[in-house]
């Protein structure tokens, strides 16, 4: 186990994924329901699918961080997708906030080898910001202003 110095970190991640909750459920606002189905080309998600990609790939790896799983998403609809969405958020910040720093340098095993449960944390950061900018671009194909960035 690798030495994690400091509970600075968890207090980081939780004002990240509070943001992430923050901007992420303001995109998802942004796009008319009739639209939730749009992509921009053959081969590519549709704007609710990089919604629903976001949730499957957070609820895989937070459970390899440490958390049984987070409740099943429910995509029938825009309203119904973002209370998913926004109580898988309420999970995973309920999480971060009893995590102790020395956790996060554990380590564990992914298909792609072993990772620390921070570095984890941060691919799962990473990963949802790239889907999420993907969301933030067809918005703006749909002639749709995007919401103003939310970061710390």
């Amino acid at each position: 186990m690798k030495s994690i110095d400091g509970q600075y970190l968890v207090e980081d991640y939780i004002k990240k994924w509070k943001a992430n909750k923050r901007y992420t459920l303001k995109v998802l606002e942004a796009m008319p329901e009739a639209d939730y189905d749009f992509k921009p080309a053959d081969g590519m998600k549709t704007f609710k699918s990089q919604a629903t990609h976001i949730a499957s790939w957070l609820n895989n790896h937070i459970k390899k961080v440490g958390l049984t799983g987070l409740t099943k998403v429910d995509a029938s609809s825009k309203k119904s997708l973002m209370a998913s969405l926004e109580k898988n958020f309420d999970e995973l910040l309920i999480y971060i906030e009893t995590i102790e720093a020395a956790q996060l340098g554990e380590t564990t095993r992914m298909w792609y080898g072993q990772s620390t449960k921070s570095r984890l944390m941060n691919l799962m950061d990473n990963h949802l910001t790239h889907h999420r900018g993907q969301m933030v671009v067809y918005l703006r194909l749909k002639g749709i202003k995007a919401p103003s960035y939310v970061g710390w």
